[in-house]
């Protein structure tokens, strides 16, 4: 009786070392270090063995995601062997070593705070090159330093609201490892642009006529004007349709051609119609430059009409035929 049970524990032992030597060895490490992204059980340990396809399988085996850069993960053998076999893994096939404590390390790289707003910066002065501008960037709060993953970096800046002056722009920073997108980066920042504007020299009365010693050049921030002027030979002529105090910018809504037509002048109407012109008598009721639309009389008929003005003596109406 004792001679059959040995002879079949000593089968049992001859199969089992036979499937042994047949199969895999897995030997996790009790601490690993990765660079981040999908992690696989040959990350985490030594596959070795004769079955050369099984092996491979296994060192392919998906286990999740990697911890983020610089933070770690610690399994227990438990929650390890709990993973492998969601992941598809045959506890029952080779020899399997685990040990009690697994830790898993992320390794990382640091992105400054500087360099971010450095980037922002420098796609917001390429987008603004055009502009004869100084432009003038400063961040908005306190920036913060970012972990990602080691490898090449590079960076795109995207700002999908356009530039701001009056408010923050908002700038997102994809940051990139070896060609890879791996976070993306928000950051708010004031953008001022400053340029010599035309100003008045002193102080201008209303409908004023502008010259040369009504102007002068002053540094502004353009971010809150609209409609300035940079070169003050292109206004000299016009006139002020208000008063405007002494130092402030010129507008376009600020400024007027002169009238051409003053209230009560002689004019000559100018009626065309098609290819047919015909001129009559009449009297401005409007003053109006150049190009303006004011009411006038008809002379010999008494009839107002609104026509545009043409020079200091003429004005036009132009009556459109339908078919």
């Amino acid at each position: 009786m004792r001679r059959t049970l040995g002879l079949t524990l000593l089968a049992l032992w001859l199969l089992l070392g036979q499937a042994l030597a047949a199969g895999v060895t897995v030997t996790v490490n009790p601490e690993t270090t990765l660079a981040g992204g999908q992690m696989s059980l040959g990350d985490l340990a030594m596959i070795s063995g004769d079955d050369s396809d099984k092996a491979k399988a296994l060192r392919e085996l998906k286990l999740g995601s990697a911890p983020l850069p610089g933070t770690r993960l610690v399994l227990t053998a438990d929650m390890l062997a709990a993973k492998l076999a969601t992941a598809g893994a045959d506890l029952s096939y080779g020899s399997w070593k685990i040990p009690p404590m697994v830790t898993i390390n992320a390794a990382s790289q640091t992105v400054s705070s500087q360099t971010l707003q450095a980037m922002a910066t420098e796609a917001i002065k390429q987008r603004l090159a055009s502009e004869t501008a100084d432009v003038v960037v400063s961040e908005c709060g306190v920036g913060h330093d970012v972990l990602v993953p080691p490898g090449q970096l590079s960076y795109k800046v995207e700002l999908p609201n356009g530039i701001r002056f009056v408010i923050p722009t908002t700038a997102n920073i994809i940051v990139c490892t070896d060609g890879q997108p791996f976070t993306t980066v928000s950051i708010k920042l004031y953008v001022k642009a400053y340029r010599n504007v035309v100003v008045a020299a002193r102080n201008l009365a209303p409908f004023e006529p502008i010259t040369p010693d009504s102007l002068r050049l002053e540094r502004w921030d353009i971010g809150h004007l609209t409609g300035y002027f940079i070169d003050g030979d292109k206004i000299i002529g016009l006139r002020t349709r208000r008063a405007v105090a002494a130092g402030l910018p010129l507008s376009e809504v600020a400024l007027e051609k002169p009238p051409l037509v003053r209230h009560g002048s002689p004019v000559t109407i100018l009626v065309q119609m098609g290819e047919i012109t015909v001129s009559t008598n009449g009297q401005a009721l409007q003053e109006g430059s150049e190009g303006a639309i004011i009411r006038v009389q008809n002379l010999s008929s008494n009839r107002i009409v609104n026509a545009r003005v043409i020079d200091g003596a003429t004005v036009q109406v132009i009556i459109y035929s339908g078919r």
